[in-house]
């Protein structure tokens, strides 16, 4: 199939409208287009192809399909996308205080110590990748002053010390390498059942991070590292654990315990019970995820109300 051609703003207008689109004010479509790219609204717009009998994807759009009601669905997921990363970071900052308390406890460079890792990873090599990676993170850090500072005077990073070149995919990555009893002891810090539950929401919340920071599309993104949440946390459990709503709700659970007087709460309920619904109704909050009676949740009631 021979390449696509380029095309400028004008013909990218035209093509919209040619396919149905519905476009008012021609220079706000191009401003848009300018300042979002065609491709990256395509995301957007994507599910409002109309299709056929068979359920077959087609090349035009389902009546009343507005330009400026994509451009809304995209704002919206850029706000989505920033509350995320506001939650993550102060759940990542806990985390690596955590781990490295943990961790020193033992030995200060425990983490590149075999022994004071799980014994499955040390047996079937994964172990020795993640010090491979971790080698790699000091590679790359080892210009930054207080990196080269402790490798000239100590020749390794304390853990203390490490954690703060590790990205969150790291701090997951080492925490699932880390002994049972000490991934028990982080988890039941938070209420949970075991670290082998903690091990899969930090995965899952790894990959949100990842979608958020590189400005994919988040709000009905499937969520291919997904998480189980244990009967305990009931109403979370029911929720679909392949979209991000599940996700929004373990950041809320999380935050509930690290900052009690985050607004955080309260500016995602806000937020999510404005979502940008299109006249023809072709996308609904639900393909986030989010519930029937969500809103009536202890873990998503104004904090004034609980």
């Amino acid at each position: 199939m021979p390449m696509k051609p380029w095309k400028s703003i004008d013909a990218q207008i035209g093509v919209l409208k040619s396919k149905g689109m519905v476009i008012t004010d021609e220079a706000r479509a191009a401003q848009a287009l300018e300042r979002f790219g065609y491709y990256r609204l395509s995301g957007y717009w994507f599910s409002f192809r109309a299709k056929d009998e068979m359920g077959q994807i087609l090349d035009h759009f389902t009546p009343d399909t507005h330009l400026s009601e994509i451009v809304d669905l995209y704002v919206f997921d850029k706000r989505l996308r920033l509350l995320a990363l506001d939650a993550l970071e102060r759940i990542e900052l806990a985390l690596q205080v955590d781990v490295a308390s943990t961790l020193g406890q033992h030995d200060p460079v425990a983490h590149t110590k075999a022994e004071f890792l799980n014994q499955k990873f040390v047996k079937n090599g994964q172990a020795d990748r993640w010090i491979r990676k971790y080698g790699d993170l000091k590679s790359r850090s080892d210009r930054r002053a207080f990196v080269r500072h402790n490798l000239d005077t100590y020749g390794e990073l304390p853990i203390w010390v490490a954690i703060e070149i590790f990205d969150f995919g790291a701090l997951s990555h080492l925490f699932k390498m880390m002994r049972r009893q000490d991934r028990d002891r982080i988890a039941g810090k938070y209420g949970l059942s075991g670290g082998h539950v903690l091990e899969q929401w930090l995965k899952s919340l790894t990959y949100l991070r990842n979608v958020a920071a590189h400005h994919e599309r988040l709000w009905n993104n499937n969520i291919k590292d997904h998480a189980a949440v244990p009967p305990q946390f009931s109403q979370i459990a029911h929720t679909n654990q392949y979209r991000p709503f599940r996700y929004f709700c373990i950041m809320q659970f999380f935050l509930e315990q690290l900052c009690p007087r985050s607004s955080w709460r309260d500016r995602v309920r806000e937020h999510l019970l404005n979502f940008p619904t299109p006249t023809n109704g072709k996308v609904h909050l639900s393909d986030m995820g989010v519930v029937e009676g969500w809103d009536e949740w202890a873990l998503w009631r104004p904090k004034n109300e609980n």
